[in-house]
């Protein structure tokens, strides 16, 4: 429901989602990530999935939803006590990498199946 209401928000700048510790799992966060697509004039974004049922699905799915975000300025995305693994941590990397307006990330990957290969691949961004 809260992914449909952003549809047709195109002047949208900002956006503050905090999920932690909730029951959302994979199925919402690939919907946000449908509605992050139509967003082109977001500068901010913020997504807290920590503590919740999201894993690989989901973290890819917000991947490609941060793709065409070229406005975005600032990004934090907390996704500690999750499934989320290298793979899908890697490929929000890559979507970060091809964002030039981003002039600050912070991103919470603590106690999940990322490991080194993630750290290297965040450094690399």
């Amino acid at each position: 429901a809260i992914a449909s209401g952003l549809q047709g928000l195109n002047q949208l700048q900002k956006i503050h989602m905090d999920f932690q510790r909730t029951k959302v799992g994979d199925a919402s966060a690939n919907a946000i990530a449908d509605a992050l697509q139509g967003l082109n004039k977001l500068q901010q974004i913020t997504l807290g999935f920590g503590g919740t049922r999201v894993g690989d699905d989901g973290a890819n799915a917000i991947a490609s939803g941060l793709q065409g975000l070229n406005q975005l300025q600032k990004i934090h995305m907390d996704f500690q006590r999750t499934k989320v693994g290298d793979a899908s941590a890697n490929a929000i990397a890559d979507a970060l990498q091809a964002l030039k307006q981003l002039q600050q990330i912070t991103l919470n990957f603590e106690r999940t199946k990322a490991g080194d290969a993630t750290a290297n691949a965040i450094a690399d961004a």
